[in-house]
């Protein structure tokens, strides 16, 4: 439906949104399974509420340490994204006691910023990270965090499917979508 050439889903949902009229697209990844609905309100409610932010991400506690599948953030203390990795941040090296973020991959963006981010190049941090919203931060522009409690996991390994498989039969969402 969209091109081969994309490189990622956040290049891909750019050129699918052309052909939608709307000021707010939102990217909902397929390997959210366990995504609670209510939680795409709460990341467009940040745009809608906010004309100056053009992009948002839901984050949520996370405490499972090396795992790359796994998108870690940092956060200024206006909720702002300072960096993603899927290395563990902030470091456990001489602080044995915190708690890490984890971005929950529900991505709200004005549709003019992600036309705009569309035809920028692959940056060098989202080469290195593999992460294509490092693409924005290195450009200068602020990614907006939405806190959510939340033990969802995005499915990118085997371990992930188990879990998620096992989840399901208490998730209250899957039962209503499943009737």
């Amino acid at each position: 439906m969209t091109s081969s050439k994309h490189e990622t889903g956040t290049d891909r949902i750019a050129e699918a949104s052309q052909a939608i009229e709307a000021d707010i697209i939102v990217n909902v990844q397929g390997d959210e399974a366990l995504l609670n609905p209510n939680y795409i309100d709460k990341a467009i409610f940040a745009l809608h509420d906010n004309p100056d932010i053009n992009i948002s991400i839901l984050v949520n506690p996370f405490d499972k340490r090396n795992s790359p599948s796994d998108i870690k953030v940092i956060l200024n203390e206006r909720n702002e994204i300072m960096y993603l990795s899927r290395e563990d941040i902030p470091s456990y090296t001489r602080n044995n006691d915190h708690k890490m973020l984890k971005a929950y991959h529900i991505v709200p963006f004005r549709k003019s910023f992600l036309l705009e981010y569309s035809k920028w190049k692959k940056s060098y941090l989202e080469r290195v990270e593999f992460n294509e919203y490092l693409r924005i931060l290195e450009k200068g522009y602020k990614i907006k965090a939405v806190h959510v409690e939340s033990d969802a996991v995005s499915v990118d390994t085997p371990e992930d499917l188990e879990h998620v498989i096992k989840k399901m039969n208490t998730d209250e969402f899957f039962h209503l979508y499943r009737s």
